[in-house]
């Protein structure tokens, strides 16, 4: 896997910016970036999220299907339960900058 330094300044193809456009299109809804923040904290259950979040269960669920499709998280079934975490640190990474600068004076 290549890391930013080695892709930023090089031609990427039209198939990675527009699946980087997909990633950035999930995590600019309010509901779905609190998924992905809960996630950063630790594995947390469908019900646990949709009570934490202030949704309906379908819609934690929809939501949560979508950020899984693109790898922003990750699900591992536990007995009866399936639990929802980061996919990787580069969408730790990228959110935890975001809010840097949001919050930078």
């Amino acid at each position: 896997m290549r890391d930013a330094s080695s892709v930023i300044g090089q031609n990427l193809s039209l198939p990675d910016i527009e699946a980087a456009a997909r990633i950035f299109a999930l995590l600019g809804d309010g509901g779905r970036l609190q998924l992905v923040l809960r996630c950063m904290e630790r594995p947390q259950t469908v019900s646990e999220l949709a009570e934490a979040a202030g949704m309906s269960q379908s819609l934690t669920s929809h939501h949560l299907r979508h950020l899984r499709d693109q790898r922003i998280l990750a699900s591992e079934r536990r007995g009866r339960h399936i639990y929802y975490t980061i996919d990787d640190a580069h969408i730790s990474g990228v959110v935890q900058d975001v809010f840097a600068h949001v919050t930078h004076d």
